[in-house]
């Protein structure tokens, strides 16, 4: 039971911990994050952030609640009119978690932006909502300046929209279904050891069918190359193989382990090589000069590749997959590969240590460098473009965006459209359709918009329909709660995979279409 102070840490984030565990639950408690104005796809953000205990957050806004914001926005109400609508939601947001940090700043978002960059310094990731396009340009070169992460999030009528612009950002636990490094081309003497302490031909029935599929395509190669002498690589020598391996079977035994060694068999075929992907990363790393700036992801990163130019493979990441197997087998094959792979953990770790200390640098911990190991296989790095490019001119992707608004299922017409919108807001300071007696008129304003974002893409007006520019209009630049939820959402999950450095973030636009329920993300 809890006791009267309440759940402890471990009982309260229970769920969470199972996905992102302990050292990504302290990343989330050491972020402070900035939203920029506190509309319902803001607070309903924030609320999936609090709630799983980020540290720290801040709402920039200036803005008195309206009876808009408290029609659309659950963390406001009736008492909110004619009061700072970001104080108003951050007590609110506050009250779902003690254990999080709520800051209020009531001043303008667009006089900070230009006038206050450092302000931004402090801030682990920024999040903007409502802003003009001038502002989002700004403050996103501002984040990108000083490499802190930028997400602009927008729920505009059935659109949902959400752009991720961020200089560098490395993953080591990108969390794939499994991991699986066997090294049955390239065994370790450990690991032979083992496999020929089987004496498959003398075993009892009952040991037979406990043999696990590892020491079965183990003996089964090993007889193989003494006749051939290399892995078996074409279509014909992996039927061979597969062959040997079904006619090591028992008439009458249970034969799930060898099912699994079937399956298996083209894995066992081979060879173990590191991904180009993850070579291109060590290549990087190789070339660094480390610094007291540098990462631990870099530093490991380099200590990564001095090793596998030794050893010829990354570090072994001693995760062994369920199998058939007797209970005393599994634990003892277990134990070799886990040790296996802590040699090879410490061997970096040195490596590492010695690299941060010729840089001035802070050397990564042993439980850093053992994750690091054991996921060395699937390391990602995300460089998004930034937005300053992407609403530069020409339009770097305009060719692409032509492609994909051809396809009748496709988002990105909305893409088009908001850009078209944030147009009409430059040139008349309202949203098209905000006001009902301006509807008709803002049909043919937005569509003199819309044709010049698109002419300066280079890309036929044609490519936005009627029928979209009116419902563009109709929704009056509305939040809907629906699908500030929705976004919101999206939004989170995108800010904890950046603070945990855990999962793979989009890159870089999510677009979303409400009215089919249909999104996509986009390189934009």
């Amino acid at each position: 039971m809890a006791s009267q102070e309440g759940p402890s840490k471990e009982q309260k984030y229970d769920r969470q911990l199972r996905l992102w565990q302990a050292h990504g639950q302290r990343a989330l408690e050491n972020a402070n994050i900035l939203v920029v104005n506190a509309c319902a796809t803001a607070t309903e953000t924030l609320k999936n952030l609090v709630l799983p205990g980020i540290g720290s957050f801040t709402i920039l806004d200036d803005k008195v609640a309206d009876g808009a914001d408290v029609g659309n926005n659950f963390f406001l109400d009736h008492t909110a009119i004619g009061q700072s609508r970001g104080k108003y939601a951050t007590e609110l947001l506050r009250e779902l978690n003690p254990d999080v940090d709520g800051f209020h700043v009531d001043e303008s978002p667009t006089r900070v932006i230009a006038t206050e960059p450092s302000f931004f310094d402090k801030f682990t990731l920024v999040i903007a909502t409502q802003l003009s396009e001038a502002d989002v340009k700004a403050l996103a070169a501002i984040c990108w300046e000083r490499g802190v992460p930028f997400l602009h999030v927008r729920s505009y009528g059935f659109v949902g929209y959400l752009r991720l612009a961020v200089k560098e950002h490395a993953i080591v636990e990108t969390h794939p279904e499994s991991i699986l490094d066997l090294r049955l081309d390239c065994p370790f003497t450990e690991l032979t050891e083992y496999a020929d302490s089987f004496n498959l031909a003398t075993l009892e029935n009952m040991d037979f069918a406990h043999v696990p599929y590892v020491v079965i395509l183990l003996q089964a190669l090993q007889a193989w190359r003494a006749s051939n002498g290399k892995l078996p690589s074409t279509t014909p020598e992996r039927n061979a193989f597969k062959a040997m391996v079904k006619s090591m079977e028992r008439p009458g035994v249970e034969d799930e382990n060898f099912q699994e060694a079937m399956k298996s068999v083209f894995r066992a075929c081979s060879a173990t090589v590191i991904p180009g992907n993850v070579a291109s990363i060590l290549k990087e790393a190789k070339a660094i000069t480390i610094t007291p700036e540098t990462s631990s992801f870099w530093i490991l990163a380099s200590a990564t590749a001095e090793f596998a130019e030794s050893e010829n493979a990354l570090p072994l990441a001693g995760v062994v997959p369920d199998m058939k197997s007797d209970t005393e087998s599994f634990v003892k094959l277990q134990t070799i590969y886990r040790d296996r792979s802590h040699q090879d953990a410490a061997r970096v770790h040195a490596i590492a240590t010695s690299l941060a200390a010729g840089g001035g640098a802070a050397a990564p911990s042993m439980d850093e460098t053992a994750r690091f190991c054991k996921n060395a296989r699937l390391l990602k790095v995300v460089r998004t473009s930034s937005i300053e490019s992407e609403l530069s001119e020409p339009c770097p992707k305009a060719s692409e965006i032509g492609q994909m608004a051809q396809d009748l299922d496709s988002c990105i017409p909305f893409y088009l459209l908001l850009r078209g919108v944030d147009a009409f807001y430059a040139e008349h300071m309202r949203y098209p359709g905000y006001h009902l007696e301006e509807v008709e008129t803002d049909i043919g304003l937005l569509k003199k918009s819309c044709a010049g974002v698109l002419t300066r893409m280079g890309l036929p007006i044609s490519t936005l329909t009627d029928d979209l520019i009116h419902e563009t209009v109709r929704a009056g630049a509305s939040e809907l709660h629906t699908m500030a939820s929705f976004m919101g959402g999206v939004c989170s999950q995108e800010v904890i995979k950046l603070i945990t450095s855990q999962y793979v973030p989009l890159n870089n636009t999510f677009l979303y279409n409400g009215i089919k329920s249909v999104g996509g993300s986009f390189d934009l």
